[in-house]
């Protein structure tokens, strides 16, 4: 119950109240030390629920690029492919590498090596939807999964990408190039069990083929001769 006092000061009690014949007797104690330590849980409690929330949030992701973490992008496609299990979503797998970045490690120190790494990841970030998933893979390796994606749309996005990080320099003003190596789910596989070790791999090979070749290209898995 609340009280009101003569001074209009609102005042929480407990009544205990107990039927005795024809007479209530009314036992009342203040609640407003009860009050304040239950207001004081619920603040406790909803800090620690933001808590929670921020540390999981920081544990998927990378800490240098803010990008999802390997352990993190792998959840989330998996969870992905369910989805084009039950209904078919074309989507493209992208594994993507810096070229030559052992080279610009060993050139300008490794300060500037993450300089690299930290813009290429913006540069991919924006690049990119809410519907993708974009994490640094490993080291200068970046994975960008894109959803309800073509062949065709995907050979465009990576001419894009290209050409989006041909613009990019850093502090030394060298040019940054990547490799791209491109899997997509095939229309004929979407109701198996599809594994992301697996397409994961696909796009490695390509990526590979892609650096054979010469390095600042795309290599698609079906069509390793298709060269952007």
């Amino acid at each position: 119950m609340t009280l009101v006092t003569a001074q209009q000061e609102r005042l929480p009690v407990l009544a205990n109240v107990t039927l005795h014949g024809e007479q209530l007797y009314w036992s009342m104690h203040s609640a407003k030390s009860r009050d304040k330590l239950y207001q004081e849980l619920i603040e406790v409690r909803d800090s620690l629920e933001l808590k929670t929330d921020e540390l999981t949030l920081l544990s998927r992701l990378d800490p240098l690029t803010n990008l999802l973490n390997r352990r993190a992008a792998s959840a989330d496609i998996r969870k992905l492919l369910d989805q084009v299990n039950r209904k078919f979503v074309p989507v493209s797998f992208l594994l993507i590498d810096i070229d030559f970045f052992k080279d610009i490690n060993d050139k300008h120190g490794h300060d500037v090596g993450d300089e690299v790494i930290v813009l290429l990841s913006k540069t991919l970030k924006s690049a990119t939807r809410k519907t993708d998933v974009v994490a640094r893979w490993g080291g200068e390796e970046f994975l960008i999964v894109l959803y309800n994606s073509t062949q065709d749309n995907a050979r465009l996005y990576c001419k894009y990408l290209h050409e989006r990080i041909a613009e990019l320099r850093y502090s030394r003003a060298d040019r940054i190039t990547v490799s791209i190596g491109v899997t997509q789910i095939p229309m004929s596989q979407h109701d198996t069990v599809l594994q992301v070790e697996t397409l994961i791999k696909e796009a490695d090979d390509a990526l590979y083929q892609a650096k054979d070749d010469g390095r600042n290209r795309t290599i698609f898995h079906t069509d390793k001769h298709a060269k952007i």
